[in-house]
C-alpha cells in the first residue's frame, strides 16, 4: 500500500473539548486515514502518549496547568523524533520563536473558518510522511553502516554524500575525507575515461551496472574491486564495492553481496521481480506489491501476463528462450493494478544462472509522471507553433491563457499586456475560472501589487498565501495563492487559486517554458510589425523614386533635347564665348540627370551578381572615360563576385573622380588588398577632415561637379553589402579601400 492509504494517529491536546471534537471531525472528512484521539491538558497527553502510539502531536498553547510549549519540551525527552505541530490561536513572534527553539515540527496559528482543517490536515500527512521516510531511511542507513561491504552514495553531479566507514576504510580514507568530493579522487586518469564512456552511460540507460573496476587507495596503491552501482528515482548511484583481490576475500564478500542484492531487491525504489524461463512470477519485492495493490501470495506463481495482459505467452517464452546469461532487454508497456488501473512502466529484463536455475530480474520502473510531463512537453512544443503563427498581442495572450489551462493545468489565469503610453499592465485575456473567483481581472497602475514586482523585477515565482504579502493588491481576494511568469517587458502571465500553496515546482518549471514561448511570440510578433512597416516605408520611397525617375527621364531631358537644338540653331546664325558657356551649362545638366537617374533607377536594387574579371573591367572602363595624360597602372588580378554594370559604374566614377581632381597627368592605380581591392591616384589628396563627408550627396570640390559621382560609389558598394573608407596613400593622394569577408583572395 502507499502511505497516503496508511492510517495516521494524530493526538489532539486542547483544553477546548468542542473545538477538539470540530477538529477531530473536519480532519476526517478532510481524509478518512486520520484517526484522531484527544487530550484535555498536557498531563492527560502524556499518558495517552505512554499507552498508545501516535504518529504525530497537535498541541494548543493556552492551557491550564503546562502550556503547550511545555508538553512539547516533555515530549521532546521521551520521543524525540515524534512530530508535534503548535496549533493555537496566540500568533505573538515571541510564541513561535520559542516553538522553533524548542524544536516544534511545524506551527500553524487557528483562523476563522474551516479552510484551516485542510491546511492542517496537508501538515499533518506532510510531516509524519516525512518522519516516517526518515526513519525507514535511517533504519536502511543503520542497515549500511553496519555492513561489512563498502557502500556509498554519490548525488546528481556524482559527489559523495555518504560514505559507510567500510567504503573508506577500503580507500584508506575517513569518511569525513570522501563526503564532496568527486569520483574521480578513487581511479587513475587511465581508469576514469573507461567509466565516464562506458559504465556511467550503461547506469544511466539501464539503471544497473556491475562488473569489476581497478580502484585507487590514498596511499596510491592500486587493487581490483568488485563494483556495483544502482540509479536511484532522484538521480542519486548507489554504490557497493568490495576489494576482490584474494580468493578469501571474495568469498566472503560474496555472502556480504548476496545480503546487499537482497537488501536493494527489498528496498529498492523500484518495481522487482524475478521470474522463470516460463514467465511464471518467483519472486516480488516490497515496492511492487505496493504499486500494484498485490501481496505476494496473491501474485507468486501466477504469470507475468497477469500484470501485463499485452504479453503473448509463446512470444515471452522465446525471447526468454533466445537470451543468453547477463543479457539483457527493455519493453516499454503498462502494468494492470489489481484494482483494474494501469500503470506506465519501463521494464529492464536480465538472465541470471542462479543455483543453476535460469532466472530473470525484472526491474519495473513506474513512468506515469515520466510521460505525463513528456506529453506536456509535447504540447508546450506545439503551441509554439500557434503562438508563433498568431497575428496580433491579443491573439498571443489568448493561446497563452488557454495553453496554461489545459496543458499545465493553471484554471485559473490571466495575461497581463504592458501598455507603455499609459504606463499599466492591462488585462487582455483570461480563464472563465478567473470571472469566477473574482469578476473582472483588474488593470495593474505602476508600481502596484505584486503583479507589478514580479514584472519589474523579471522572476517567476509561486506565492504560497498572498494575504501575507504587503504588496497584495486587494486583501478582499478570494485568492489565496498565485503563480506569477514575467514575459520580459511585454508584460506578465498570472494564475490564482483560492487555495493555499497550490503551486509546486513542476507548475514553475513548466510555468516559465510556456512563459518563454510567448515571450518569443511577441517579440517576434513585435519585429515582424517593424519589418512590414519598414517594408511598406521602402516600397513608397521606390514608388517616389521611380515617379521622380520617370520625371527626370522625360520632363527634364526633352527640355533638355530641345534647349540643345536651338543652341545648334543659335550657332549657325552668330558666333559668341557665351555660347560655349550655355553649351557647358547642357552639358552639366545632362550629366546631372544621368547621375539622378543612375541613382535612383539602375543603383536601386539589390546586386545581380556573377564572377567578373576585375583586371578586364579596369580596362574598359578607362578606356571610356576622357583621361587626357592621365595614365592607369592595373595591379589587380583576380576575379570577384559582382554586379558586373553596377560595378563598371563605381570603377569609372573613381576613374573620373581622380582625373578632375588629381590633375591631367595623373597615375591611377588598381591594386589588391586581403579582403578586397583599392583605388588610388598620385594627386592632392582629399583633406582628412572630409574624407567622411566625400560619399555624400552634393559633395565636390570642384564648381562644375554634380556632387553624385562617389555617392553612386557608395551605392553601388551598398547594394553589394561591401565596406568602403576613403584615406591617402604614401603619396598624399587619393585612397579608396573596397573590402569585404567575401572579396578575400
Amino acid at each position: 500500500m502507499s502511505m497516503a492509504s496508511v492510517t495516521i494517529r494524530v493526538l489532539h491536546v486542547d483544553d477546548d473539548r468542542d473545538f477538539a471534537d470540530l477538529t477531530a471531525t473536519l480532519l476526517k472528512r478532510v481524509d478518512d486515514c486520520f484517526s484522531v484521539d484527544t487530550a484535555p491538558n498536557a498531563d492527560a497527553a502524556l499518558d495517552k502518549l505512554a499507552d498508545s502510539q501516535f504518529d504525530c502531536v497537535v498541541s494548543d498553547y493556552d492551557m491550564p496547568g503546562e502550556n503547550g510549549l511545555n508538553l512539547l519540551g516533555a515530549v521532546r525527552d521521551q520521543y524525540s523524533d515524534l512530530p508535534f505541530i503548535l496549533f493555537t490561536g496566540k500568533g505573538s513572534e515571541e510564541v513561535a520563536s520559542e516553538a522553533i527553539s524548542a524544536g516544534v515540527t511545524d506551527y500553524l496559528q487557528k483562523e476563522p473558518g474551516t479552510e484551516q482543517y485542510t491546511v492542517l490536515a496537508n501538515r499533518i500527512r506532510n510531516v509524519v510522511d516525512r518522519s516516517r521516510a526518515q526513519a525507514e531511511q535511517q533504519r536502511q542507513l543503520d542497515a549500511i553502516e553496519t555492513a561489512r561491504e563498502g557502500i556509498s552514495i554519490l548525488n546528481e553531479n556524482r559527489r559523495f554524500v555518504y560514505v559507510n566507514q567500510a567504503y573508506a576504510d577500503i580507500y584508506g580514507y575517513s569518511s569525513d575525507e570522501l563526503i564532496g568530493k568527486s569520483w574521480e579522487l578513487l581511479y587513475r586518469d587511465e581508469d576514469r575515461e573507461k567509466i565516464r564512456t562506458k559504465i556511467l552511460p550503461t547506469v544511466e540507460s539501464e539503471g544497473y551496472w556491475s562488473g569489476e573496476t581497478i580502484g585507487l587507495r590514498a596511499d596510491r596503491e592500486t587493487f581490483i574491486e568488485d563494483h556495483a552501482l544502482a540509479l536511484t528515482d532522484s538521480d542519486e548511484l548507489i554504490c557497493t564495492v568490495r576489494d576482490a583481490t584474494t580468493e578469501t576475500e571474495q568469498e566472503q564478500e560474496l555472502e556480504e553481496a548476496q545480503a546487499r542484492l537482497e537488501a536493494l531487491f527489498e528496498y529498492s525504489p523500484d518495481m522487482i521481480t524475478i521470474h522463470d524461463a516460463d514467465g511464471i512470477i518467483r519472486d516480488v519485492n516490497r515496492r511492487f506489491c505496493e504499486e500494484l495493490d498485490y501481496n505476494q501470495a496473491e501474485i507468486i506463481g501466477e504469470g507475468v501476463w497477469t500484470v501485463d495482459p499485452s504479453i503473448d505467452q509463446e512470444d515471452l517464452r522465446a525471447q526468454l528462450a533466445a537470451t543468453e546469461t547477463g543479457e539483457r532487454f527493455r519493453v516499454g508497456t503498462e502494468f494492470q493494478r489489481q484494482d483494474g488501473l494501469t500503470v506506465p512502466v519501463e521494464v529492464h529484463v536480465v538472465r541470471l544462472d542462479l543455483a543453476d536455475s535460469d532466472r530473470f530480474v525484472a526491474l519495473s520502473r513506474d513512468i506515469t509522471s515520466q510521460k505525463e510531463r513528456e506529453q506536456r512537453l509535447q504540447a508546450l512544443h506545439g503551441t509554439m507553433y500557434e503562438l508563433l503563427a498568431a497575428e496580433s498581442r491579443e491573439e498571443i495572450a489568448e493561446i497563452g491563457v488557454e495553453a496554461a489551462r489545459e496543458i499545465i493545468g493553471l484554471d485559473a489565469n490571466v495575461c497581463n499586456l504592458y501598455d507603455a503610453d499609459r504606463d499599466v499592465l492591462v488585462p487582455v485575456s483570461s480563464t472563465s475560472e478567473v470571472d469566477d473567483l473574482i469578476g473582472s481581472p483588474p488593470t495593474f497602475p505602476h508600481g502596484d501589487g505584486i503583479a507589478w514586482r514580479a514584472f519589474e523585477q523579471g522572476e517567476a515565482q509561486a506565492i504560497d498565501d498572498i494575504r501575507t504579502d504587503p504588496d497584495i493588491f486587494n486583501p478582499e481576494t478570494l485568492i489565496r495563492s498565485e503563480l506569477h511568469l514575467p514575459l520580459d517587458d511585454h508584460g506578465i502571465l498570472i494564475a490564482g487559486s483560492p487555495t493555499v500553496a497550490a503551486f509546486d515546482e513542476e507548475d514553475l518549471v513548466l510555468g516559465k517554458l510556456l512563459a518563454k514561448g510567448i515571450v518569443v511570440a511577441l517579440d517576434t510578433f513585435k519585429q515582424t510589425q517593424r519589418l512590414q512597416e519598414r517594408e511598406a516605408e521602402l516600397t513608397r520611397q521606390n514608388e517616389q523614386l521611380e515617379q521622380f525617375a520617370s520625371f527626370v527621364s522625360h520632363d527634364l531631358k526633352n527640355p533638355l533635347a530641345v534647349a540643345e537644338g536651338y543652341l545648334e540653331l543659335a550657332r549657325e546664325d552668330c558666333e559668341s564665348d557665351s555660347l560655349d558657356t550655355v553649351a557647358e551649362a547642357h552639358g552639366r545638366m545632362r550629366t546631372l540627370i544621368n547621375d539622378i537617374l543612375t541613382l535612383t533607377r539602375d543603383i536601386g536594387s539589390n546586386a545581380d551578381r556573377s564572377s567578373v574579371s576585375l583586371n578586364n573591367l579596369c580596362t574598359e572602363c578607362w578606356d571610356n572615360i576622357e583621361t587626357k595624360r592621365a595614365t592607369l597602372d592595373n595591379h589587380i588580378a583576380k576575379p570577384i563576385q559582382a554586379d558586373r554594370s553596377q560595378l563598371k559604374r563605381l570603377l569609372i566614377n573613381l576613374f573620373q573622380n581622380a582625373v578632375e581632381h588629381g590633375g591631367d597627368d595623373v597615375t591611377v592605380t588598381v591594386g589588391d588588398l586581403p579582403d578586397g581591392f583599392y583605388v588610388e591616384d598620385d594627386g592632392s589628396g582629399i583633406p582628412a577632415d572630409e574624407q567622411a563627408d566625400v560619399f555624400e550627396s552634393g559633395y565636390s570640390t570642384t564648381t562644375d561637379g554634380t556632387g553624385l559621382g562617389l555617392a553612386i560609389v557608395n551605392e553601388v558598394v551598398e547594394s553589394h553589402n561591401w565596406n568602403i573608407h576613403a584615406t591617402e596613400d604614401s603619396s598624399g593622394g587619393a585612397r579608396f579601400e573596397i573590402t569585404d569577408d567575401q572579396l578575400g583572395g
